[in-house]
Parts: C-alpha cells; structure tokens; sequence
C-alpha cells in the first residue's frame, strides 16, 4: 500500500478506554493546526503521488485543510478514560470514545479545544433485520445477464463497445460492510489484477470489511461485477477502495464522521470518485435527529464532509435516499450538497417509485440531480446475482458509468463532468424533485466530452438524426459547432388551390451550452397534420445559417 498512501491513514492514539457496557462518542473540535510543524510547501509529505496529480491535472491548490491535525493536541487529550478513534484533517478534530460523558465535556477547559460535540453511543450489539431488499435469484445467459437493462437505459453499454470501461479510474465506496465480496466469482478479476487497492472497517477499526453487512456488497456488484452471462458492472476494469463506514449496531453522528473520515482517507489515496449509498435524517436518540431546515448542503458533519470532497476534485456520487414514502419524505444527507451528483430511482417505465427521496433541498435548490433504474435492480448478492430496490443501486449504476466517462477524457474536471452528464437528462429543459433531470445519456454525454470517435464535431446537425421520434414529444439534442446559440422554426403546411406554402410558424431559441449542444422539445401535439422543422445557428461571424431541415407526417 505505500505506493497510495503517504502517511498512516488510520490514527490511533493513546490508552484504550476502560471495558463498559456503554461507549459515549464525542467530537472534538480543534482551534487550529499550530504546532504540527508540517510545511506545506511539501505536501508530498503527507498526500500521496497519486493525489497530487490529481489536484494539478484539476488545477486544485493545496490549502490548509489539507494539513493533518496537529499531533499535540491529540496526544494531550488521551486519558484513561479516553480514547482516539480517528482524527479527521478537514473539519480539524478527533472523534473520541469514553465511558464516562463528563470525561469529553472536561476537555473543553483545554485552551486548543473550540468544542465538544456530542456524537451518539454505541449499544450491545445486535443485528438489525430487514433492512435491505428481498433477493431473488435468477440465471441470464446474455453477456450482461439480467444488469443488462439499467446499463443500456443509459447508453451505458456504448462506452464499453468503445473500450471505456473504468480502467486506469478508482472509485472508492463507503457503505455497511462487504460481505464474501472476496469470494464470489463476480468480483475475481479485482482480486486477481490487483485492483481491490484498499480496504478499511472505520465503525470497529480493522481491515476486514468483508465480514458484516451485505448491503455495500450489493452495490458494489452495480459497478465492479465482471462474469459475462450472469452480471457486468458499469465499471469492471476500475480499481476500488472499500471502506465500511456505516453500523450496524448505532445510527448517530459517529456514523457521518466514519464518512467524512473515509472521504480523508480516499482523497489521500488519490480517489476519482466516490460511490455513498447512505443516507442520514434521524437517531437513535430524538436530540441528535435533524430537521429540514439543515437541508441547506453545509449543516451536518457528513454534508460539509461531501462539500469537502468535492472541493479537492473528487467525483461524489451519492443516492437521494429511500425516504419519500415516510413520514421524513425528503433528501436525506448528504444528498443536499450542491456540487455532489445525487442520484434518485426510476422503475423499468422511467416514473418515480415513491420510496425515492425527493427535493428541494432547504435553500430550494433543485435535486436529485438525475436518476438510474432503482427499481428491481440487478445487484450481486452473497449466492451470486439478484435484485434489489433503492436509490442505493441507482448511484452505483452512475458512478460506474461515469468512471468510464472521465476515463474518455481525463482532462475534464470533476464539475464539469457532472453539468455535463445533468445535460443530457431526458427531463432537462423540465426537471423536477422527482427525477432531477431525469434519465442522462452516456452516449451524448461522451459527444459533448468531444471524445466520442464516431461524432462529427465539424458541422452543425441533428445529434442521433435517425434516433429522433419526431412524434413522441421528447427533446431533441442539436450540436451547433462554433456557436452558443440556435433556433428552431416550425410550419405548418397549407395549400391554397394548387400552391403549398407555409404556415403560422411557431419557434424558439436554443440555449447552447459550453460544448455546443443544446436541447429543444417540439410542440408536435399543436401539429396534428404534420410540420416542417428548420434548425439553424447564429454562428461567430453573426450571419445566421440553416444547417437542418425536414417535413414530417404525423399519422
């Protein structure tokens, strides 16, 4: 491991605390980072090759936050009583365990401590039952098995014929355990080329994450599965980091900063992309739970984490949550961070199933951004394949896919891949809270990267011209090179005695984006008898030009 990681990652300070039944968790909360004496003109000494490279392809500084806690004051705060459980660089403070609540709340009169804040506690522990979807198995003899559908609803299986399969891209994922994820067939060639990089259990701090929960296992089979005729993820050929960060004995804080930890830790390593399939609103105890008013993206520990992440130029992909149908009935965190992808669910008929989470979030902002299939979803279980209902297997379909995406090009950041994949929904120019923007378009979304190979990117056309059900209502994706804006005409076709002419024309600009795509959905149902469309550019030199125009009859 010590081509990805610099420094020790995991932190473990001091005495353990005493045996109890009970063990209190405590954020403490550091006034600065004096004192550890790390410069950081050389940040090669505490982030790794890989992440380093990252940050200048992406053009993203190294800054303070990117300077470990200062080890003084962590050594100082050990007691009997106490024990570190991790520290975290980015919020600047230490997660603590103790038997006794009044032991914490005394390291405040310690003049390098801002605060103490109260984190939840951990109880005997029990499993919890019926937590995650009934499995159903199944046998598929077509090279994709039964995943097939989720893939190619996205145009997923495009990038794949193109040789974009997530290679030379690592995902990290952060769920409730991996259970016999190092067994299955499924999941033999990460294993055996090397590309199960790193693995981590935050929530009883070893390396084993392939001994508790299977719910991360089924996610993970939406990305890294690789056994043709019975599962292929979105992305088989990337490299994965696994860390458990959620338990199954608690729901507390502690469980957002395990995220916020595990986030460190994988943009330490140099991490493309996060896969979340977690989702936080309420407690074990009603004094931690949150409310609405903290869905505004920068509130809770695992919010600000996600913010963070992004920040350095990671990819989050998180699902909006499973919520909609209860009495929460909205995102859950870290759903509401602005600039991570948050991912809803959609059913095999592209409509919202009501346990998907929907927005806004509490400033009104839009989100889900977009959605996958959510909904008797293909996943890989403990016995091999099966399926699976949440948003939880909606965002590992997208982080797949967009692994091979930035693999495509490389060049893009994080952000601008996101707006890219946000432009080809199918609902874009009427999204909702719902769907986001609806059902994205890997193979256009590749188009607008200017990398796809069998592209035009010389003139100014129809994209996917045959593709175009002029009938259905749908937008219609135009590519306008060398121009920012476009305009559609339409005509209604009239005769008068012998002559044919055009009539009452109804029309409309096309806000092009910055790689010169735009969308436009047509006013067929006004145009029962059939019509005439007329695309054309106002190109740089300011003299507009009709590059595409066709009659259509409707029946």
């Amino acid at each position: 491991m010590k081509n990805y990681i610099v420094l020790s990652l995991i932190c473990l300070f001091g005495i353990q605390a005493k045996a109890s039944n009970t063990e209190y968790y405590f954020f403490v909360q550091f006034i600065d980072k004096d004192l550890n004496y790390v410069d950081i003109n050389k940040p090669e000494k505490f982030l790794s090759e890989r992440c380093l490279e990252r940050r200048e392809r992406l053009g993203i500084p190294v800054d303070s936050a990117d300077l470990p806690v200062t080890k003084s004051y962590i050594d100082n705060i050990v007691k009997p009583s106490i024990n570190v459980k991790y520290v975290s660089k980015w919020l600047n403070g230490a997660v603590i365990s103790t038997p006794s609540m009044d032991s914490a709340y005394r390291l405040k009169i310690k003049f390098y401590v801002d605060d103490v804040i109260y984190l939840g506690k951990d109880r005997v522990k029990t499993l919890k039952s019926g937590t995650h979807a009934e499995q159903n198995a199944f046998d598929e003899n077509e090279i994709y098995g039964n995943g097939f559908e989720q893939l190619n609803m996205l145009n997923g299986p495009n990038l794949h014929k193109l040789g974009y399969t997530g290679e030379s891209m690592m995902i990290a994922v952060f769920d409730a355990g991996f259970k016999r994820a190092n067994e299955l067939s499924l999941f033999k060639h990460l294993f055996d080329d090397n590309r199960m990089v790193y693995q981590y259990d935050l929530v009883d701090m070893e390396p084993n994450v392939f001994n508790d929960d299977d719910h991360g296992l089924h996610v993970l089979g939406c990305m890294a599965a690789n056994k043709e005729g019975k599962m292929i993820g979105g992305a088989p050929d990337a490299s994965y980091v696994l860390i458990r960060t959620e338990s199954d004995r608690y729901e507390s804080w502690l469980e957002e900063l395990h995220w916020v930890r595990a986030a460190e830790i994988a943009d330490s390593m140099g991490v493309d992309i996060i896969n979340s399939s977690l989702g936080y609103n309420t407690f074990d105890e009603k004094r931690l739970n949150h409310t609405h008013d903290d869905l505004d993206g920068k509130t809770t520990f695992i919010s600000r984490g996600a913010a963070f992440a992004a920040s350095r130029g990671i990819l989050v992909v998180n699902s909006a949550g499973n919520d909609g149908n209860k009495s929460w009935g909205k995102l859950d965190f870290p759903a509401d961070v602005e600039d991570i992808l948050v991912i809803g669910a959609v059913n095999r008929k592209l409509e919202s199933p009501a346990f998907s989470s929907p927005g806004p979030t509490a400033d009104f902002r839009l989100k889900p951004d977009i959605s996958a299939l959510g909904q008797s979803t293909t996943v890989s279980t403990t016995y091999g394949v099966g399926t699976g209902n949440g948003t939880s297997y909606s965002s590992p379909i997208i982080a797949g896919l967009m692994a091979c995406l930035w693999q495509a090009a490389p060049n893009l950041t994080s952000a601008q891949l996101r707006e890219i994949i946000i432009h080809t929904g199918h609902l874009y120019l009427e999204p909702d809270n719902a769907m986001g923007h609806g059902i994205p378009d890997f193979n256009l979304a590749l188009a607008m990267t200017q990398k796809h190979p069998a592209f035009d990117y010389s003139g100014s056309f129809i994209v996917n011209e045959s593709d175009v059900n002029w009938t259905s209502g749908n937008p219609v994706h135009v590519y306008a090179n060398g121009s920012r804006l476009s305009t559609v005409k339409m005509y209604r076709p009239k005769r008068f005695l012998m002559f044919k002419y055009k009539g009452q024309k109804w029309s409309s600009e096309i806000d092009m984006n910055a790689w010169g795509f735009g969308q436009v959905k047509l006013p067929v149902s006004n145009y029962t008898d059939g019509f005439e469309v007329e695309f054309s550019t106002m190109p740089n030199n300011g003299k507009p030009s009709v590059f595409y125009s066709t009659s259509v009859k409707l029946k």
